[in-house]
């Protein structure tokens, strides 16, 4: 099967959509032929639509995605756009109107349960994938070596973020931490000043730019803090969380992000606040919860999601 893939796909995974469809193209390339576009390629795009059997746009549904997507299904039917977080306004309400004719793939209900689609197309929901042979839990020695090496404190517990500098991301919640070192480990990408300067102001240690080693920073981390409050600006599933808890690092979050609780983790593995204010109190009951073992319970490889979405996708060929 020839497969159209069209986002940002550069062996970089520090964003939750170039995460996703780098994995998932990675996985096709071994059954497949895939053939690759950049969202603004629009003459490369409209020639491998035409030579792929399977066309699959990884990028936020909006009002450029719900144009594009308009131009790739005259000329490949078996188009997929992949969600995974809820499209903006401005595509709704042009799908709304004249409904693309496409498929969708999501990794929660509720982020494509209000997207319209015609007659003969489908919405999917598949499960993302986690490299669990790289996310592992460490030693206590091997945390403490972890640590030093990358400048912090053995003897002295650490928090860490893994994510975007961004507006809205809540990275500022940072401040009301006290009791032990901060970590963020920042993309790069969607970087806000006034965030950074927060960050800097409250002694949050910041390390920018793609992290190749990335796994070690959760090894070393006794605690993780995801304080997004919103799916406005973040993946509907963090991996990040997924991934924390993978190395044995349990989570705080928010309720208001009801998403975590879609993430099955062990008993108390993943902490939800109503504010930042109780982020002290609740840390250091938190940190006990740190293991050797990983918290997350089993989810499959991203060779499995691979398969199953390869599953859903040729069934449209048949």
């Amino acid at each position: 099967m020839v497969i159209h893939v069209i986002g940002t796909v550069n062996g970089q995974v520090n964003e939750g959509m170039r995460n996703v469809a780098t994995h998932l193209a990675k996985e096709f390339e071994k059954e497949n032929t895939v053939l690759y576009s950049g969202l603004k390629q629009i003459p490369q795009i409209v020639l491998n639509s035409k030579r792929a059997d399977v066309t699959m746009i990884f990028a936020r549904a909006n009002k450029l995605v719900y144009g594009l997507a308009s131009i790739v299904t005259r000329v490949c039917k078996n188009t997929w756009i992949v969600l995974v977080q809820k499209p903006d306004a401005d595509f709704m309400t042009k799908n709304d109107k004249h409904p693309l004719k496409c498929n969708y793939l999501s990794i929660t209900e509720g982020d494509m349960k209000d997207v319209k689609i015609t007659s003969g197309r489908h919405k999917k929901l598949f499960s993302v994938g986690i490299k669990a042979e790289k996310f592992t839990p460490v030693s206590v020695e091997q945390q403490k070596k972890l640590k030093r090496k990358y400048g912090f404190d053995p003897s002295k517990q650490l928090i860490i973020h893994v994510g975007h500098c961004s507006k809205g991301r809540g990275l500022e919640d940072f401040a009301k931490i006290h009791t032990a070192q901060k970590l963020v480990v920042a993309s790069g990408m969607f970087e806000d000043e006034n965030v950074v300067h927060v960050l800097n102001e409250a002694n949050v240690k910041i390390h920018k730019g793609y992290l190749e080693n990335v796994e070690e920073v959760y090894q070393m981390a006794d605690a993780y803090l995801f304080p997004t409050r919103s799916t406005e600006f973040v993946i509907s599933i963090p991996l990040s969380v997924m991934e924390a808890l993978s190395c044995g690092v349990p989570v705080i979050g928010y309720k208001s992000f009801e998403n975590l609780n879609e993430i099955t983790g062990s008993e108390g593995a993943i902490t939800l606040l109503d504010s930042a204010e109780q982020l002290d109190e609740v840390l250091l009951e938190v940190i006990k919860k740190k293991s050797d073992h990983s918290l997350l319970e089993k989810t499959g490889s991203w060779s499995e999601v691979a398969q199953s979405v390869l599953g859903m996708v040729r069934e449209e060929n048949a």
